[in-house]
């Protein structure tokens, strides 16, 4: 086989290689990018149910309110303790709370989402910086004229 030929071999595999690569790494950072939207819709709803707890310790006693039950079925009922909630700790485990502290724990969980959330966007933008070195290598070895 001539030298030229097997160089060529050679670049051709090299160049798939890196290809693969390159869409591996895209294909990792779509899904980063999706696990950041998720984290995002999390904290978001931590942030309406802090809200909402805001709202019912000021104004909540005494009122009635409709209970979503589920399936966009919901009942009338009267908050009578505004200090009187239940919070899911985990493993299906539940205790007796009131606002301030369920307010502590939502903080608690949204400071760790945000961090979660910084380290997956540095994994982004690690990923992001991956990629500009393999297109670089891909232009220089689609450049070489064999």
């Amino acid at each position: 086989m001539s030298e030229a030929k097997e160089v060529k071999e050679v670049t051709g595999k090299k160049m798939e290689e890196l290809q693969d690569e390159l869409r591996s790494i895209l294909g990792e950072i779509e899904y980063l990018r999706e696990q950041i939207a998720t984290v995002d819709a999390m904290i978001s709803d931590l942030r309406a149910v802090d809200s909402t707890l805001t709202y019912i310790k000021e104004k909540g006693e005494g009122r009635s309110i409709y209970i979503p039950l589920g399936s966009g079925i919901a009942i009338r009922g009267k908050i009578e303790n505004v200090n009187d909630l239940i919070m899911d700790v985990g493993a299906g485990i539940v205790i007796g709370a009131n606002i301030d502290e369920v307010k502590e724990e939502i903080e608690r969980r949204i400071d760790k989402l945000m961090n979660l959330r910084l380290t997956l966007l540095r994994s982004v933008e690690e990923d992001s910086r991956k990629v500009n070195k393999l297109l670089e290598e891909i232009r220089k070895l689609g450049g070489r004229k064999e």
